[in-house]
């Protein structure tokens, strides 16, 4: 499955019934390190689409759902875990370090 593009509340809601991980990422096209960490998210993606649901929301194009998810600075990621929302992962990360934390 590839990388999930949504902008509304309603789409993010209908990518969140789902029995995988879900990692939400937050990030802006003038974002020097959210371009770093796409090819982060595009390894793990192609490691572990069958485990991990990945979805893209970007800052400029949903301000209310980036305001909804309290985002102050981006790249900015939400871990979804049987519908329990996790602390938030903020930054460029490594993708060893990503596995880590999303526990895969």
């Amino acid at each position: 499955m590839s990388i999930i593009q949504v902008s509304t509340k309603e789409e993010l809601e209908q990518h969140l019934i789902t029995d995988k991980l879900v990692l939400i990422n937050f990030w802006a096209e003038w974002c020097g390190p959210c371009k770093m960490f796409v090819m982060v998210l595009d390894q793990l993606n192609e490691e572990l689409s069958e485990k991990v649901k990945i979805i893209r929301i970007n800052v400029d194009k949903s301000p209310d759902l980036t305001a909804e998810y309290q985002v102050l600075g981006i790249p900015h990621s939400r871990l979804i875990v049987n519908n329990k929302l996790h602390d938030p992962i903020v930054g460029y990360i490594p993708l060893e370090n990503l596995k880590e934390i999303i526990g895969v």
